[in-house]
């Protein structure tokens, strides 16, 4: 019983949620069933404690003093719990939601012919709308509802002829489906970039091409403004006003949107920033620890109090780039304890091992680097290429030409990394061997001659297009040539 789902879930709730459980499963109006409410209460007592203390028989008897042993009487308890576990799941969604008392009160007056409430409430809804700084899909939804119970009540009862009601319902449809089209197209679009995805986008193009020729309806709604320049700025990303625009918004009109979207406004500025600096321009660099550092504290880089590990990494390296360690070494303790538990580990040996290199400290990064498992393509990629760097820094070259090889082989094969990917990693391995080789058979070269090896191999560089991690290799030829092998 240890290790069933029912006491999974129940380990997985905070302190807090545990508590509001708690108080769900023994009230009367969701659940009358005593056996349900002792058994949470047994669970909670023991959950902390030895396995043996959970095991079936030893609970039943807990449960069931003096009764003989029926383990399909346990299960259905068990089973009577975990119902109202989800029960409790659904109502805690429920009450997020900031109009769905609202409007579900509104929704069951209109059917059960209360209209004086309906009227009343629907008063009172209209003006929390207005009131509403913030216009997400929540709050098209909402008025989409609203307008649509007003209008047929008032059709059906007294005027047919009434059309602003129906057309606000028409307009607010119109509004949250373009929200969320608009959304999931950007969420999608940037997986496509990340990973080997493709999605068919059914109908974006001709919305595109709606909302461009209609933007004077929709210029003053700032999240349908936020998903349609985040999207531009994926489509069109050789175009710096999209990004400029984001940044307008992260300024002046953050207020104006709902938590998520805050979250998505900054995490897609970042991600802009991210693959310009990986196509070679340095100058965003700066630009996007400051957006972090403004995420940071605004709140808006966690979500539901947790850091993803791929921000937390994101943050650290930009930190180690600018030479911010001590800001750094600092925010990977901070908010270690804020990342997800099952990749708490990778993501903090991870980061551990790219401060120490970037400090110099090699042996040290190696062995934080040695801890990591590649539990996905992204860490395989990231330590790999954090490893050979190191390797570089201790001047280890029989490593480095093995790990550069078996690091080529395993990008080829990949499938989970997309073509543009695979290139830019190639040409990033055969420009590193390239250079490993030089420094290698340094001593075959007089001064002047490997400077100007060196320096060809920097601009055949500089004119590949696609080469990940550019900088590093440039920084590495662009050195001092007596820093060899």
């Amino acid at each position: 019983m240890y290790q069933s789902r029912l006491v999974k879930h129940i380990r997985e709730l905070s302190a807090k949620d545990r508590e509001r459980f708690v108080q769900f499963t023994h009230s009367p109006y969701f659940n009358q069933h005593e056996k349900t409410q002792e058994l949470l209460t047994l669970i909670l007592d023991r959950l902390d404690g030895p396995p043996e203390k959970m095991e079936k028989p030893v609970v039943f008897r807990a449960l069931f003093k003096g009764e003989p042993y029926d383990e399909q009487q346990l299960h259905n308890v068990m089973s009577y719990l975990k119902r109202l576990y989800y029960d409790f799941l659904a109502y805690q969604q429920f009450e997020q939601k900031r109009y769905n008392k609202r409007l579900y009160t509104l929704q069951a007056a209109y059917d059960n012919h209360q209209f004086d409430i309906m009227t009343n409430r629907s008063k009172q809804m209209q003006k929390k709308l207005r009131e509403d700084p913030v216009h997400d899909s929540e709050y098209y939804f909402t008025n989409y509802h609203l307008n649509n119970m007003l209008g047929y009540y008032s059709g059906h009862y007294f005027d047919r002829s009434e059309t602003n009601t129906f057309q606000n319902m028409l307009d607010n449809l119109d509004k949250y489906y373009i929200v969320e089209k608009l959304r999931n197209c950007c969420h999608l679009t940037a997986n496509s970039i990340m990973m080997n995805t493709t999605y068919n986008f059914r109908m974006l193009d001709e919305l595109l091409r709606f909302l461009e020729s209609n933007w004077a309806d929709y210029q003053d709604d700032p999240t349908i403004v936020l998903y349609y320049t985040v999207l531009m700025s994926m489509n069109e990303e050789h175009e710096p006003r999209h990004y400029q625009r984001m940044k307008g918004m992260l300024a002046d009109d953050i207020e104006k949107l709902s938590s998520d979207d805050g979250r998505d406004l900054y995490s897609f500025s970042y991600n802009y920033c991210i693959r310009m600096i990986n196509a070679g321009h340095s100058i965003y660099l700066r630009e996007l620890f400051q957006l972090y550092k403004q995420g940071l504290t605004k709140g808006l880089v966690l979500e539901k109090g947790m850091i993803s590990e791929w921000d937390y990494k994101n943050i650290a390296t930009l930190g180690c780039r600018l030479q911010e360690f001590e800001w750094t070494e600092q925010f990977l303790q901070d908010f270690r304890e804020k990342l997800p538990p099952h990749r708490q580990e990778n993501a903090y040996n991870y980061n551990l091992g790219n401060l120490y290199y970037n400090k110099k400290m090699y042996n040290d990064a190696l062995s934080a680097l040695l801890l990591v498992q590649f539990t996905d393509v992204k860490y395989h990629l990231s330590t790999t290429f954090l490893l050979l760097r190191t390797y570089h820094a201790l001047r280890d070259t029989e490593a480095l030409l093995s790990l550069i090889e078996t690091f080529r082989i395993y990008v080829m094969r990949n499938r989970k990394i997309t073509t543009e990917q695979k290139r830019g990693y190639t040409n990033f391995l055969r420009f590193a061997r390239r250079l490993v080789l030089l420094k290698h058979h340094a001593s075959t070269y007089s001064r002047k001659s490997l400077e100007e090896e060196l320096g060809k191999l920097a601009q055949k560089i500089e004119s590949t297009e696609n080469v990940i991690n550019k900088y590093w290799l440039l920084d590495e030829c662009r050195g001092e040539a007596v820093s060899v092998y």
